[in-house]
């Protein structure tokens, strides 16, 4: 009782959060805002989004948790303290970029959470897909589906990563150039491509509780 309370716990303060994420961006964006106030939206963004970024990352190991209690999946025996393990260092990883966001360590660092989310993702993607499919190592289709979607999340986060990286050239040209149609330009494409992918996001997250609560295959 109390892993699915911590669960549904964890699935509110991950996506609630992302609507503050949103909707701060588009002032980021502003070009009527003097520089310093859109420079406070992104830092809130950012102070914001680790929310759903540390919540996404506990999702993983407390959901298959719950699974490996229900005996839902195969996993071998005293795998869970090792899955635990990672995903609290992985999470001490990610608040370390946030906390190191432009030195050396804080790169190299992103670079190693860039690498874990392919990995996961591939892997997620791949065991749910072949669960499906032939019913082996996930023993009910609902919670397979769960894991690719899952690991689309991650895809669709890092692609949404990529696009908004155009922001910090951005900032620095708003700092040497000052605003022009040019600089606002890459604020405007990057929210202009991001916004239909963060509704893939949400519709993928919204399929999975449904899922979860229906368990309909």
């Amino acid at each position: 009782m109390y892993l699915v309370y911590a669960h549904l716990l964890l699935f509110a303060y991950w996506l609630a959060p992302d609507w503050g994420v949103y909707v701060t961006s588009a002032y980021v964006a502003r070009a009527d805002l003097p520089l310093a106030e859109r420079r406070r939206f992104l830092q809130a963004a950012l102070r914001i989004d680790l929310v759903p970024r540390s919540c996404l990352i506990l999702l993983l190991p407390l959901g298959l948790q719950l699974a490996s209690n229900l005996q839902l999946l195969a996993l071998p025996a005293g795998s869970m303290a090792l899955i635990w393990a990672a995903g609290i260092a992985w999470l001490l990883l990610s608040w370390t970029v946030y906390r190191h966001p432009a030195d050396a360590l804080g790169q190299r660092l992103k670079r190693i959470d860039h690498g874990i989310r392919v990995v996961l993702a591939l892997v997620l993607i791949g065991s749910g897909s072949w669960a499906l499919v032939t019913g082996q190592g996930v023993y009910v289709g609902w919670l397979a589906a769960k894991l690719v979607g899952f690991g689309l999340l991650l895809i669709l986060g890092l692609v949404l990563r990529r696009i908004m990286g155009g922001w910090a050239s951005g900032f620095a040209r708003l700092e040497a150039e000052g605003s022009t149609p040019a600089t606002e330009a890459i604020f405007r494409d990057s929210l202009r491509r991001a916004r239909p992918i963060v509704w893939v996001f949400w519709t993928t997250s919204a399929l999975m509780a449904f899922a979860g609560l229906l368990k309909p295959f």
